[in-house]
């Protein structure tokens, strides 16, 4: 059974997931509930769960302040998964996804429920090889300047990788190939849409179906020979014929 604690601050959406676990994830158990931050951290001093399930919005706190106390609260206990419960919060959605936890939006849609137990028994067994929850904290600081380091599932884990590093990404089928600035190559267990998706907005742009690159580390884009972009690491990026356009303004915008 996966010991589950319930964390938000509506009597009625705890009921409401409670109700959801019970019918269509009987494998989880719900040792407790709380509705504040203090209330969670009382239980955890008694129960240590597996698995919580955490409302980002707590009323007067925040479900990010449970997480920063999560490890001086676990002394030698494995840190608990979490699944966030949120409304349309894009920025911190996007947070979320790059260090590679989980949420649900409310009101809960029970596939997606059971969609996310789903993911976490499939990487409940995995050894990370970094902290999810120092990536996702550290990317809701930096809100000015963009998420500072993402978590990709590469082997038989998690790899921490610096956004600033990462000079391109190719696709491979359902793979992701990461180029970083020391010449490393990773290869990620997800497709290059998922990783476009996240990085489209911090200076990565997809230049071709099977290419996403970082604009920061472009060199020159030469039209000739079918147009390519010239990268800092001496690649040569073929440039899709959809987005030459798109990238003249790009570069006559810097």
């Amino acid at each position: 059974m996966i010991q589950a604690l319930l964390v938000d601050d509506e009597a009625p959406a705890r009921e409401s997931l409670e109700k959801k676990l019970e019918l269509f994830c009987p494998e989880v158990s719900i040792i407790g509930q709380a509705s504040s931050l203090k209330e969670a951290i009382t239980v955890l001093e008694d129960d240590w769960p597996q698995l919580i399930f955490l409302d980002i919005d707590l009323g007067q706190t925040s479900g990010f302040d449970l997480l920063e106390q999560l490890p001086s609260l676990a002394d030698d206990r494995a840190l608990p998964e979490v699944i966030f419960i949120t409304a349309h919060d894009e920025y911190a959605i996007r947070a979320i996804k790059f260090s590679a936890l989980d949420y649900v939006l409310k009101p809960i849609d029970t596939e997606e429920l059971v969609k996310a137990i789903r993911k976490f028994q499939e990487k409940h067994d995995q050894k990370p090889l970094g902290n999810s929850y120092d990536v996702l904290l550290e990317n809701l600081r930096s809100v000015n300047s963009g998420p500072r380091r993402i978590m990709i599932p590469a082997g038989d884990g998690l790899q921490i990788l610096k956004v600033s590093d990462i000079v391109r990404c190719e696709s491979s089928s359902n793979y992701t190939y990461f180029y970083l600035n020391d010449g490393t190559r990773l290869m990620a267990s997800k497709t290059l849409k998922e990783f476009d998706m996240l990085l489209s907005p911090y200076s990565f742009e997809r230049i071709h179906k099977s290419h996403l690159v970082n604009l920061n580390y472009a060199v020159r884009y030469v039209t000739s020979d079918g147009g390519y972009l010239v990268l800092e690491d001496g690649s040569n990026i073929p440039v899709a014929n959809r987005k030459k356009e798109r990238l003249m303004r790009l570069f006559k915008g810097k």
